[in-house]
């Protein structure tokens, strides 16, 4: 089962030059050929200095082991040094055939959920039971969700993407009847802690 890459990039400027605009496209480029899988950039609406990557792989070591490694990879890396940070950078166990990103809504919700690991299982299963609540409510946008393979730490994290027409509308979805399902991860204090950005996608026009 393919893999999903997770990615968070610094921009140096917020609105790269054209320059580096192409560089940039030439780096997704290029991962997409390696990988066979789609490349996507996002900007984050709350600060668009920050930039998500949303990548797929076959396993983590294609990824860590061969690509990153590879000598297209570190060229490519050293072009933009000067102009991009790799903040972060993890795996999720979703296969975005099945599960797909929203990358057709208008604004994404980008929600990470920090888990004890006594309770992971019921983070699942009440999630589960809550999320088509969720879904009612980001229709016609989808949402996809899983969690992360390479952790640092003994916590388990929980990633889910969601799609909303504004910010504006999820944050509403809070005060809404149908939230009361999903918002028993909140209520059972399933998660020790979250964090919710909101992106949408980057073309580099």
């Amino acid at each position: 089962m393919p893999i999903t890459e997770l990615a968070c990039l610094g921009l140096k400027a917020t609105e790269p030059s054209s320059t580096k605009k192409d560089q940039l496209k030439q780096a997704q480029k290029a991962q997409s050929e390696y990988s066979g899988y789609p490349v996507r950039f996002f900007r984050q609406v709350e600060d668009p200095a920050i930039c998500y990557i949303v990548g797929e792989w076959e396993s983590v070591a294609v990824h860590t082991e061969e690509w990153i490694t590879s000598e297209t990879n570190q060229k490519n890396l050293g072009v933009l040094n000067d102009d991009v940070d790799i903040t972060w950078m993890f795996h999720l166990d979703i296969d975005l055939s099945t599960s797909p990103i929203p990358v057709d809504a208008p604004v994404i919700a980008l929600s990470r959920f920090f888990v004890e690991p006594a309770k992971k299982d019921a983070f699942g299963e009440v999630f589960k039971a809550g999320v088509p609540y969720l879904g009612a409510h980001t229709a016609p946008f989808a949402y996809s969700g899983g969690w992360r393979i390479d952790k640092e730490g003994d916590d388990e994290e929980f990633v889910l993407f969601s799609g909303w027409r504004t910010v504006e509308d999820h944050f509403a979805f809070a005060g809404t009847e149908a939230f009361k399902e999903f918002g028993k991860l909140r209520e059972m204090k399933l998660f020790k802690d979250a964090e919710i950005k909101h992106m949408r996608l980057e073309e580099w026009k």
